[in-house]
């Protein structure tokens, strides 16, 4: 699991979300992982998602099994090349 700090205000590419390339947002909604990258910064990100209109939010939980308390929120968009989380402020 990756470690790095999280570069706000960049989006990163959804690299694979549960193993897998990402074909819809549903597969972000209920458990989820996900990798993503932007440059040489890497996460992986281990949550619960759920899908809002043209996006999905996934509430970062800390530990390697997600069972530990709230991180952070990615927001997750489609993209013409796939999708793209971006870390937005808790609301």
């Amino acid at each position: 699991m990756r470690e790095e700090p999280v570069v706000s205000g960049r989006e990163y590419s959804v690299d694979e979300v549960r193993g897998r390339p990402a074909a819809e947002l549903e597969d972000f909604e209920g458990e989820t992982s996900f990798h993503a990258s932007h440059g040489p910064h890497e996460h992986d990100v281990v949550g619960f998602g759920r899908v809002e209109d043209d996006k999905a939010l996934v509430h970062e939980k800390q530990g390697p099994d997600g069972g530990g308390r709230d991180v952070r929120v990615w927001q997750v968009t489609p993209t013409a090349q796939g999708f793209a989380a971006e870390h937005i402020p808790k609301g």
